[in-house]
């Protein structure tokens, strides 16, 4: 049984981006029995590289996506992403730098993102992606604490 599982609703309208953030996933279940079995460090730092390399290839399509489809706050969530991705990148310099990391913390940061930023923040622009013209069903803040 995986760690994470993808559901409906996290889906965001878009083929493309699901089959991403499904990809992440993905990353996160072959990560999590390498945690629990305190599994070589090169295992653990072949899915940190994979899920560092899609993470920015996700984030660039996603960020795409979002100006084409006239999402207002694009840029506050092209913020949230900068700051996962060093997130990702820290860790995984940790691991190959043979500083001490704690597994399981890693693990949770890294699935606390994940589900967190798609069933939150992705969820924001989902009415753009599915209809340009359609408006949020709630109100919501922006980063900058002023409405939408």
């Amino acid at each position: 049984m995986n760690f994470v599982e993808w559901t409906a609703e996290m889906s965001v309208g878009s083929d493309a981006l699901d089959d991403h953030h499904k990809m992440i996933i993905d990353c996160l279940n072959d990560l999590h029995p390498l945690l629990e079995t305190h599994a070589p460090e090169d295992k653990v730092l072949a899915v940190m590289a994979k899920l560092e390399d899609f993470v920015l290839v996700h984030f660039s399509q996603e960020e795409q996506d979002m100006k084409r489809a006239g999402y207002p706050d694009w840029q506050a969530h092209k913020a949230l992403h900068d700051s996962m991705y060093d997130v990702v990148f820290a860790l995984k310099s940790d691991i190959q730098n043979g500083e001490n990391v704690d597994a399981q913390r890693l693990f949770q940061l890294i699935q606390d993102w994940l589900v967190t930023h798609i069933l939150g923040e992705d969820r924001k622009y989902v009415p753009y992606m599915t209809d340009p013209a359609a408006k949020p069903v709630a109100q919501w803040k922006r980063s900058n604490g002023r409405d939408c």
